[in-house]
């Protein structure tokens, strides 16, 4: 099990996390989506994921549920209890992020990094 794990579980629970179903009612009823400020400040699992197979356990639902096949916004927003629109400002927030980091400084420019192709559907650009 993770050691970021609130109960400090060694194994992946057996029923519903008590933790994760208490952030998820408190998300549930507070009516609005919540800032990322505002859902700090509820109790319960901060790793909570709205998936009932999974006991509402993010770290059993990564080991059980996921594949080499990434989810789609939708699957991931429902998972998290947010919008659409969420999702999309976090990935574009993480790709600013990206950008911005040492690693990928080789990659800034405009034109494409791939471009063996004619196809503009299969450039990748920088």
């Amino acid at each position: 099990m993770d050691k970021r794990c609130p109960r400090r579980l060694e194994q992946m629970p057996d029923d519903w996390c008590p933790l994760a179903v208490m952030r998820l009612k408190a998300i549930r009823n507070a009516g609005r989506e919540l800032t990322e400020e505002e859902e700090a400040l509820l109790p319960g699992c901060p790793w909570a994921v709205d998936h009932q197979l999974a006991h509402y356990c993010f770290f059993e639902y990564l080991s059980k549920f996921t594949s080499e096949k990434s989810i789609s916004d939708i699957e991931l927003a429902a998972l998290l209890n947010v919008s659409v629109d969420t999702i999309k400002k976090i990935e574009k927030q993480a790709l600013v992020k990206m950008r911005e980091h040492k690693s990928f400084a080789n990659l800034k420019g405009d034109g494409p990094v791939v471009s063996d192709s004619d196809s503009p559907d299969y450039k990748i650009y920088r």
